[in-house]
């Protein structure tokens, strides 16, 4: 399982093309295509090596990415995604997925990040059996807030979102985040999710850029990666995976 992510994350990082594909699946503006991403020896062997991995999936394996990028695709719960397949049927189903990821693969990598993020935001540990997985309803206030974090990561760009965060004086890693796409309201994060007010956000802000709090303060959730290593407090690990798993990058070590 994390060998396929891990392939998937290379090849998006080699190309760029899941970047050149608007994640929401929109069009462009004036129906413009998005270009086809250039082919050259590392793009190749990455692809390779990523069909390669697709096709050697035990059945189980083989059903969590396909549960994972059908997620992705329709920006739904994980646990809430229905197959249709079987252990039984699963090689056989998936066979035509990973021949498939030679000519759709960056498509098919933009689904499994965007499943993947929904995943971590659910607090879904992608190791543990795959009914598991679907015991993992969103049937409180808190899950439900997370699977709506989850589902904003996956129907977006890292560039949509403004973002700053405090910094721990001693480890220099983040202590507390904030983050908000477009519009939308605030997500912080540290030992709880909260939904702080616009007021207050825009007061920890202000502090930050007066240099009464040393932090960051970026329009992209990429900018953020390197300082999301060995966080603190349950809810800001946990929204770092979900960011990492979204940026494709590997992601924190959990606590």
């Amino acid at each position: 399982m994390a060998s396929v992510i891990a392939r998937a994350r290379a090849l998006a990082e080699d190309t760029h093309a899941t970047r050149q594909h608007l994640p929401s699946g929109r069009s462009r503006p004036g129906g413009e295509a998005a270009a086809s991403p250039p082919s050259d020896v590392h793009t190749d062997d990455a692809r390779a090596q990523l069909t390669a991995a697709l096709g050697e999936l035990d059945p189980e394996t083989a059903l969590k990415i396909r549960q994972l990028m059908i997620a992705g695709r329709d920006g739904q719960s994980v646990a809430a995604v229905k197959l249709n397949v079987s252990l039984v049927d699963a090689d056989s189903a998936f066979s035509v997925m990973a021949a498939d990821s030679g000519e759709n693969g960056p498509l098919l990598i933009e689904y499994l990040l965007r499943g993947h993020a929904i995943a971590c935001a659910s607090g879904i540990d992608l190791d543990r059996p795959l009914e598991e997985w679907r015991s993992r309803s969103a049937d409180n206030l808190e899950e439900r807030a997370w699977l709506s974090f989850g589902k904003q990561l996956a129907n977006s760009t890292s560039a949509d979102w403004q973002c700053f965060a405090m910094m721990d004086p001693g480890t220099q890693g983040i202590s507390k985040l904030y983050v908000k796409l477009g519009d939308r309201a605030w997500w912080s994060f540290q030992a709880q999710l909260d939904r702080p007010t616009v007021r207050g956000a825009e007061k920890e802000r202000r502090a930050l850029t007066r240099r009464r709090f040393k932090g960051i303060s970026s329009n992209d959730l990429e900018a953020l990666v390197l300082k999301l290593n060995g966080v603190q407090g349950r809810a800001l690990r946990r929204a770092a995976r979900a960011i990492c798993a979204r940026v494709g990058q590997a992601s924190p070590a959990k606590a």
